[in-house]
Protein backbone atom coordinates (compact mmCIF):
# COMPACT_ATOMS: atom_id res chain seq x y z
CA UNK A 1 0.00 0.00 0.00
CA UNK A 2 1.22 3.46 -0.90
CA UNK A 3 0.19 6.53 1.02
CA UNK A 4 1.05 9.99 -0.18
CA UNK A 5 0.53 11.70 3.17
CA UNK A 6 0.52 10.93 6.85
CA UNK A 7 -3.24 11.54 7.09
CA UNK A 8 -3.84 8.91 4.38
CA UNK A 9 -1.69 6.51 6.38
CA UNK A 10 -3.77 7.17 9.51
CA UNK A 11 -7.05 6.86 7.59
CA UNK A 12 -5.90 3.67 5.75
CA UNK A 13 -8.48 3.83 2.97
CA UNK A 14 -11.37 3.88 5.45
CA UNK A 15 -10.05 1.08 7.64
CA UNK A 16 -7.98 3.27 9.96
CA UNK A 17 -10.48 3.24 12.82
CA UNK A 18 -10.53 -0.56 12.97
CA UNK A 19 -6.75 -0.89 12.55
CA UNK A 20 -5.84 1.69 15.20
CA UNK A 21 -8.46 0.37 17.64
CA UNK A 22 -6.97 -3.11 17.21
CA UNK A 23 -3.48 -1.76 17.91
CA UNK A 24 -4.87 0.12 20.91
CA UNK A 25 -6.56 -2.99 22.28
CA UNK A 26 -3.33 -4.93 21.84
CA UNK A 27 -1.35 -2.24 23.65
CA UNK A 28 -3.84 -2.23 26.55
CA UNK A 29 -3.69 -6.04 26.79
CA UNK A 30 0.13 -6.10 26.79
CA UNK A 31 0.37 -3.33 29.40
CA UNK A 32 -2.20 -5.08 31.60
CA UNK A 33 -0.34 -8.39 31.27
CA UNK A 34 2.98 -6.80 32.26
CA UNK A 35 1.35 -5.02 35.22
CA UNK A 36 -0.40 -8.24 36.28
CA UNK A 37 2.84 -10.24 36.16
CA UNK A 38 4.68 -7.61 38.20
CA UNK A 39 1.90 -7.54 40.81
CA UNK A 40 1.89 -11.33 41.01
CA UNK A 41 5.67 -11.37 41.47
CA UNK A 42 5.40 -8.83 44.32
CA UNK A 43 2.70 -10.92 46.04
CA UNK A 44 4.74 -14.12 45.70
CA UNK A 45 7.91 -12.44 47.00
CA UNK A 46 6.00 -11.00 49.96
CA UNK A 47 4.47 -14.38 50.76
CA UNK A 48 7.83 -16.15 50.55
CA UNK A 49 9.37 -13.50 52.78
CA UNK A 50 6.61 -13.96 55.37
CA UNK A 51 7.01 -17.74 55.24
CA UNK A 52 10.80 -17.45 55.65
CA UNK A 53 10.38 -15.17 58.68
CA UNK A 54 7.81 -17.55 60.17
CA UNK A 55 10.09 -20.55 59.62
CA UNK A 56 13.03 -18.69 61.17
CA UNK A 57 11.01 -17.67 64.23
CA UNK A 58 9.82 -21.25 64.83
CA UNK A 59 13.42 -22.51 64.67
CA UNK A 60 14.51 -20.02 67.32
CA UNK A 61 11.96 -21.23 69.86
Amino acid sequence: MNWTSFSEFIHMNGHGYYVWMAYGALAVAVIYELWSLAARRRRICARLSREARAAKSTLEI
